[in-house]
């Protein structure tokens, strides 16, 4: 493949060093679009099209993660929840390079804010169909593992409001005797793809076994972080998770807790990846008190 001399696959030497095993993944005479994503000296994902317009997702990793991913997501699409997530396409031999379909449609969050209510609803069915399914993954997720990433994302503003709820054990101890299902584990508005009266999964490079909660509250987080930062309005917001909820039926009991675990995150992110103080204050502001309640 042919890159542009300012493409993170060239210009990032994490990245540079893995480049070559795309030619085994890609066809002949496949070009890339545009960068998707790129967390540097991490991974990039790239739109491709090949000779035949066959659009795909192209990425890139520093470690060798596209293996796993690549397993992964053959074992949801060979189950009958196929239709729900991107067609694996390859991986290179290192492990550090993937190609899945492209999914087209309408991504979950620049839905019109008129449409908005009735995409979530799509949204939440698929989710719960995806929890619904007998995909057995091989790799786990759970409370200890969430609370790791957190620390990491911990900023004052996070400790502070992490030690109010009084410290970890009491999460865990509400948290870790959970079931474990089919999980998206990244599950947010951008993951979500809306066409032909359904909603498909992509960017399903972190799914896991992992407690149904974990993603109802994420999505619910995000949601009503868009609303605080006034990337969209709270009515409309508001009647998005109503609908999200009905979707999938029968929320989680847990669902509350996973969703203030996830703004205690989106908050850590705002102030340490974003540069956006405003917007940690603004999250900081939904999480309620106490965090484990009853």
């Amino acid at each position: 493949m042919r890159w542009p001399s300012d493409h993170p696959a060239v210009t990032d030497p994490a990245l540079a060093e893995w480049a070559g095993g795309v030619d085994s993944v890609a066809p002949p005479g496949a070009e890339p679009l545009g960068v998707l994503r790129h967390l540097v000296g991490r991974r990039v994902a790239t739109k491709t099209c090949t000779q035949t317009h066959q659009l795909g997702v192209l990425k890139i990793f520093a470690r060798p993660r596209a293996r796993g991913n690549i397993r992964r997501l053959n074992a949801l699409h060979a189950s009958s929840i196929r239709h729900l997530v991107p067609r694996p396409l390859g991986v290179d031999a290192s492990g550090h390079v993937s190609l899945v379909e492209w999914v087209e449609g309408d991504i979950f969050d620049q839905v019109p804010s008129a449409d908005f209510a009735d995409a979530a609803w799509q949204v939440g069915d698929a989710l719960r169909v995806l929890h619904n399914s007998d995909v057995q993954l091989d790799r786990s997720w759970d409370v200890h593992n969430e609370l790791a990433v957190l620390q990491k994302r911990q900023t004052s503003i996070v400790d502070r409001l992490l030690q109010s709820f009084g410290g970890e054990g009491t999460i865990v101890e509400a948290l870790a005797s959970e079931r474990l299902v089919t999980a998206h584990r990244d599950c947010h508005p951008h993951q979500a793809v809306l066409g032909l009266g359904t909603a498909r999964w992509i960017d399903l490079d972190d799914c896991a076994m992992a407690p149904a909660g974990l993603d109802v509250g994420n999505m619910i987080a995000h949601l009503r972080r868009d609303a605080a930062t006034g990337l969209r309005s709270v009515g409309t917001t508001g009647l998005a998770i109503v609908a999200f909820e009905q979707g999938y039926g029968d929320v989680p009991p847990t669902t509350r807790i996973w969703e203030q675990l996830s703004l205690l995150r989106l908050c850590g992110l705002a102030e340490s990846r974003h540069s956006r103080p405003d917007w940690a204050l603004a999250i900081a502001e939904l999480v309620e008190y106490p965090l484990v309640a009853g």
